[in-house]
């Protein structure tokens, strides 16, 4: 009992924010998670007989969608959902924008596997805090400063000479890589903004709970236009039953990371990218 206001915690103290070190180490999980899933992915696309983008990250959104709903049902980790008023008008203002744009950034993100090497989509990817800080600037997260924009133009001048010297270029390869970059970039800021006092006050686990299902939704109809016709489920078990569970919970864990991180300030979002 006399304990119970004897002792303020970190976060307390410091107006709510995490610790220096918690900020690192989410960064940290974010890296290891999102270069394994990169690495995975184009294994199975390259290595395997399942060579369909879209369909395997419809399949990442489905299991992120089942897992989020037993986990609401079977234990308290999403409890936090009951003090959100989320009815159907806030949640096509909020979550079916940041749905729809996180679609488009895995549907073109795993596409660019089947036209550049992981090397080269890596060095793409490096100009990801660039297009993300162009974009918090449009939305007025984040005020410009002539010191971020000369670093900006050293990032995409670095980018632009790993471009000219690679061998495996392909013009589409890099448009794709780009909108990914621009949704995610958008999604992100949105999501940011959702996350943050001023927002819905959702916890990382609960916004995946609600993003999820439009993700999944969405890149169900993407896929039954596209890669489902030409689709035969034998290469399913020829690819491994436990491989692609393997995978979905590899990238269940990069979505976390991400929701994670970017319940930080977009200031700190972007000296990390």
């Amino acid at each position: 009992m006399g304990n119970e206001r004897g002792e303020m915690t970190y976060q307390e103290l410091n107006g709510g924010k995490k610790p220096t070190w918690n900020i690192t180490l989410d960064i940290l999980s974010w890296v290891f998670w999102s270069n394994l899933t990169v690495l995975f992915n184009k294994w199975i696309l390259d290595s395997t007989e399942f060579r369909y983008p879209i369909l395997l990250t419809t399949w990442h959104l489905i299991f992120a969608t089942v897992v989020t709903q037993v986990l609401a049902r079977t234990t308290t980790l999403l409890d936090s959902r009951k003090n959100i008023e989320m009815n159907s008008r806030m949640y096509a203002r909020t979550m079916v924008p940041i749905g729809l744009l996180y679609s488009g950034s895995l549907v073109f993100g795993n596409i660019v596997y089947l036209y550049l090497n992981i090397s080269f989509i890596q060095m793409l990817k490096a100009a990801g805090p660039v297009v993300t800080l162009l974009v918090s600037w449009s939305w007025g997260v984040a005020t410009p400063s002539m010191e971020v924009l000369i670093n900006i133009l050293i990032i995409t001048c670095s980018v632009g000479l790993a471009v000219s010297g690679e061998i495996q270029f392909s013009l589409l390869g890099i448009f794709y890589q780009m909108a990914s970059l621009v949704c995610d970039a958008n999604r992100l800021v949105m999501m940011q903004i959702l996350l943050s006092d001023d927002g819905q006050k959702m916890d990382p686990l609960v916004s995946l709970y609600y993003t999820a299902p439009v993700c999944a939704v969405m890149n169900s109809i993407i896929a039954w236009n596209t890669e489902l016709r030409d689709f035969h489920w034998s290469v399913v078990p020829n690819t491994g039953y436990l491989t692609l569970l393997s995978n979905a919970v590899v990238g269940f864990m990069l979505n976390v990371s991400i929701f994670v991180l970017v319940s930080h300030p977009v200031q700190r979002m972007q000296t990390t990218g």
